[in-house]
């Protein structure tokens, strides 16, 4: 295996690994938890998304973090655009790590914050 493509090979894995790991938590990560913190404060409270504080923030939580896992998809393509030239691999290696890392993050804390709101 030619030396030079190795570097270019591991960023590029991480950077896919960390982009499918925001893919999974911005799409059906973000629906499951939607449905169910949703669908357990119009229960608890017996009101609508709209009708009712709790749920009101309950789902401000909850699409702030949609929006803001979808924002992280915004650097994953300019690191996508660095591997691609072959630029800044190591720089590459790190934001993806950083990138995975910050949408597990996101996902945590929003999650959280929505359901102490309910």
């Amino acid at each position: 295996m030619d030396l030079q493509r190795r570097p270019a090979q591991a960023a590029w894995a991480l950077l896919i690994g960390s982009l499918l790991v925001v893919l999974c938590l911005a799409t059906v990560g973000s629906f499951g938890v939607w449905f169910g913190l949703m669908t357990q404060c119009t229960n608890d409270f017996s009101c609508t998304v709209t009708d009712c504080l709790p749920c009101r923030q309950t789902k401000g939580w909850l699409n702030l973090g949609w929006f803001i896992q979808g924002g992280l998809l915004l650097p994953g393509v300019a690191l996508g655009l660095l591997a691609l030239h072959q630029v800044h691999l190591q720089a590459v290696k790190v934001g993806a790590l950083l990138l995975g890392a910050g949408s597990l993050v996101v996902f945590v804390a929003t999650t959280s914050l929505a359901a102490g709101g309910s």
